[in-house]
């Protein structure tokens, strides 16, 4: 894998559409498991008074595959049922590598692509969120992981680290310090 990309699709379903909208979904992420390219998805589901907000991402493994899908029948036509429900068109944000990280900015005029902060800062941002974490989890998991081999011990804080790094935190620094960030 070159550079895999990540699909985050965001979709507002009314309650009452909750059980046939899952159905739907299922239904389509087994459409997407065999298309090529397809690397894995998860789907986060936030309740609403009035509506069910669904996050999917789906992992691809680079930007044609996280492209070709589109071109399925079946899957469009899955779409247009899901879409039915919804009523429009999901929310539909892609990134890939570090980008994921980062809420993307449109440049001044549409055509232009989204842009990302200078490398420099990017490095500096995730010096501020990884330090912190990792010396926080050295200490709340010695008393835990402590007697674990070394090695073993050092798997469980990158996969926690990783996870935490993914969302909530890099997520979070990014917006709280967005203007920075963004600052020419």
């Amino acid at each position: 894998m070159s550079n895999p990309v990540v699909l985050a699709v965001t979709d507002y379903v009314p309650l009452s559409e909750q059980d046939r909208y899952e159905a739907l979904v299922d239904e389509l992420h087994q459409f997407f498991e065999a298309e090529d390219g397809f690397l894995s998805v998860d789907t986060v589901r936030y309740n609403r008074p009035h509506q069910i907000e669904y996050t999917v991402l789906s992992r691809w493994a680079d930007e044609k595959a996280a492209q070709q899908w589109r071109k399925n029948k079946l899957i469009q036509k899955k779409l247009s049922q899901i879409e039915a429900i919804t009523g429009g068109a999901a929310d539909i944000v892609e990134a890939s590598g570090i980008g994921l990280w980062f809420d993307h900015i449109e440049g001044a005029e549409a055509r232009l692509p989204p842009g990302l902060p200078p490398i420099w800062k990017r490095i500096v941002l995730s010096v501020i969120g990884v330090y912190p974490m990792l010396i926080l989890l050295l200490e709340l998991t010695a008393p835990i992981i402590g007697s674990l081999p070394q090695l073993l011990q050092v798997f469980i804080i990158v996969v926690v680290l990783s996870a935490l790094l993914t969302w909530p935190i890099m997520p979070w620094l990014s917006r709280l310090l967005q203007p920075w960030l963004m600052a020419k």
